[in-house]
């Protein structure tokens, strides 16, 4: 099935539909494509000192790293390179209807990053975990269960729950020195200290 095709039968709000057809466009508002609009504010990523794209945001980032390591252990798929590989990533190696299912949670994990970003940047709030982006990320899904069809119901509950479960263990083992992430400032912690 078509990317777009795919992306338009999913039981979204439209808005997030919208984030994540701009997302595969590559015209969202990050901090390079404002540049190309002559902004003048510092494109350097909320999370990190390296120049804030769409790639970089979504897949290069230690947020999003942290959140495609977490989905990697609880679901046993590999992490996504870039957008169109997130969205096509498991067209060989499962079934239609489940990887409706899985597109489905990328969107969530996809929008609570943005979601994430945004509250940072603009919101001036104080980001203090990568499991906030987890945790996002399934209570969206949970929200989003009552658009499924009935039968898909316990298989996303039991998706937002390993997700969970993952995120929990990986925040016993390591703690909060691990995940702590400062207010304004870009992450303290070096990245051979970071949990993947």
């Amino acid at each position: 099935m078509p990317l777009n095709k795919l992306l338009w039968k999913l039981k979204l709000p439209l808005k997030t539909k919208i984030f994540i057809w701009f997302l595969i466009k590559g015209v969202i508002l990050t901090k390079d494509n404002l540049k190309k609009s002559k902004w003048k504010g510092d494109d350097r990523c909320c999370f990190c000192d390296n120049k804030e794209t769409i790639q970089h945001l979504f897949f290069d980032c230690h947020v999003a790293r942290f959140v495609s390591r977490v989905c990697q252990v609880a679901f046993n798929l590999e992490p996504p390179k870039d957008v169109i590989d997130l969205f096509r990533l498991w067209d060989a190696q499962i079934d239609q209807h489940l990887r409706y299912l899985i597109c489905m949670g990328s969107s969530a994990i996809l929008w609570s990053i943005w979601l994430f970003r945004n509250e940072g940047i603009f919101d001036k709030k104080q980001l203090y975990s990568y499991l906030q982006v987890v945790f996002r990320a399934t209570y969206w899904t949970c929200f989003w269960i009552a658009l499924q069809k009935k039968n898909d119901k316990p298989f996303l509950k039991w998706a937002c729950r390993m997700l969970e479960t993952v995120a929990m263990k990986i925040f016993a083992k390591h703690g909060w020195s691990s995940l702590k992430m400062a207010t304004g400032t870009r992450s303290s912690i070096p990245r051979g200290e970071l949990p993947y």
